[in-house]
């Protein structure tokens, strides 16, 4: 490359095309679109990259976004070229689409969010990352692109964090925006306090008269026929009004038992995204925020030794974290022994490594095929998609590299493991009966160990 003829901005503006070009539209405009390339050091081959906030900062740490930037970089330049990010955080002027009647001092608690949950607190990971892109661009353009907007998942994966977030990025941007947090349970008492009272206009005025509506895990509506149909109503009548609804499930709608087909189908008309289990990366950069928040210094060991092994979900994650807090303040040093203590303590121990082995011999139990073919190199479906799982289940339970799963699989090459475990993660989106499958064989595969 000739130094002398290298212009900055058409650089960066190439590698966002290929970003663009390989990107979904919500991730590239959350996470690439906002950056700008700040300055370059043609010397040492560096770009200072200037990023709005710090959960974009998350997400390029967290994801493989620097990857894909040198690599980029190298097809436009025809050099390697690394990124230095720094946040640069700007100033919106809060823009209100709407006028309302004045309540413009809202506080977190006036419009029942809790004000810890926010973007700055969360923590973006490949767990999560095309739930938190749909999350932004709602509280940035409520009403608009995403409505309904569904975020499922299990238990204690931070659904609700990330809901709440929602409602108090959009205060944020519009302090007169009128937002209601609400639980499934809390709607349906409300509903039937409003008709013991003879309020039931009442009831429905407040509901429909939002900008943003928050509903809490809306599975709870299953087989209550009543219940579902005043919400029904309310619904459509919030949506016909371009205003934002965003609901939180532990499953996809079309899996609740005894939910109206209209309510699945009115549900399903605009996103649902899931937030899956947090993988290493995104568990310790959590446990890092945490001791940050707390005010206290742990060494990387004694986080990387939870990380490790409260893999579960960000309840029990978090609720480690709190008990180390609380030995700290009782004086006692937050160390690598301490920390198993209270792994043990909590029943949180792993007490075998999982191995390869392992899950090659589950998997191949499970689907009622011999570790040879498993191994070998047939090519039919029977025998490709138990393989692709088990690789699958490999890369996302062990520390296993590439090239080694390709080894234990009849010395497959690296970029074969790549396509197989990318094809089953593509698939557990859609392919609701795959994904139990593979959640029961890694419960499974825990066990075991």
């Amino acid at each position: 490359m000739n130094d002398s003829y290298f212009d900055l901005n058409t650089f960066w503006s190439g590698i966002q095309d290929r970003f663009a070009a390989n990107m979904g539209e919500t991730a590239y405009e959350n996470w690439i679109k906002p950056v700008h390339a700040a300055n370059v050091d043609l010397a040492n081959r560096t770009v200072e990259l200037q990023v709005p906030s710090d959960i974009v900062m998350q997400a390029w740490d967290n994801g493989n976004y620097t990857a894909k930037f040198m690599e980029y970089a190298y097809d436009v330049a025809h050099d390697f070229f690394k990124p230095e990010l720094k946040v640069v955080k700007v100033v919106k002027n809060p823009v209100s689409s709407r006028s309302h009647e004045s309540k413009t001092n809202f506080t977190a608690t006036d419009y029942q969010l809790n004000a810890n949950f926010t973007f700055d607190t969360w923590v973006v990971g490949d767990a999560n990352e095309l739930a938190t892109s749909a999350a932004m661009a709602v509280s940035e353009q409520p009403g608009r692109q995403y409505n309904p907007l569904l975020i499922y998942g299990s238990s204690g994966l931070g659904k609700t964090h990330l809901m709440e977030a929602i409602g108090n990025r959009l205060k944020e941007l519009q302090p007169d925006a009128v937002v209601r947090y609400i639980t499934t349970d809390d709607f349906m008492n409300d509903w039937v306090d409003a008709i013991s009272k003879k309020t039931t206009n009442e009831f429905t005025n407040t509901y429909e008269n939002v900008d943003l509506l928050l509903v809490d895990d809306i599975q709870m509506l299953q087989g209550k026929d009543r219940f579902q149909e005043e919400f029904f109503n309310i619904f459509n009548k919030i949506t016909k009004s371009q205003k934002q609804i965003v609901m939180t499930s532990d499953v996809l709608p079309k899996d609740i038992p005894g939910l109206n087909a209209r309510l699945v189908s009115r549900f399903m008309q605009g996103v649902a995204y899931d937030i899956q289990k947090p993988d290493f990366p995104t568990r310790l950069a959590i446990l890092k925020n945490k001791s940050e928040e707390a005010g206290i210094e742990i060494n990387n060991q004694t986080l990387s030794l939870i990380a490790e092994q409260v893999d579960s979900n960000v309840r029990e994650l978090e609720g480690a974290f709190n008990t180390l807090t609380l030995m700290a303040r009782a004086g006692r040093p937050i160390n690598v022994a301490n920390a198993q203590k209270i792994l043990e303590h909590l029943n949180i121990t792993r007490q075998k490594i999982i191995t390869v082995a392992d899950i090659q011999k589950i998997v191949a139990d499970d689907y009622r095929v011999s570790i040879v073919d498993l191994l070998g190199k047939k090519r039919n479906s029977d025998i490709v998609l138990p393989r692709q799982v088990a690789m699958y289940l490999i890369r996302t339970l062990t520390d296993t590299s590439l090239p080694k799963i390709g080894q234990a699989f009849g010395g497959r090459d690296h970029t074969t493991v790549m396509h197989g475990t990318e094809k089953i993660a593509d698939l557990i989106e859609t392919d609701y009966a795959l994904k139990q499958r593979i959640e029961t064989l890694s419960a499974k595969i825990k066990e075991k160990s």
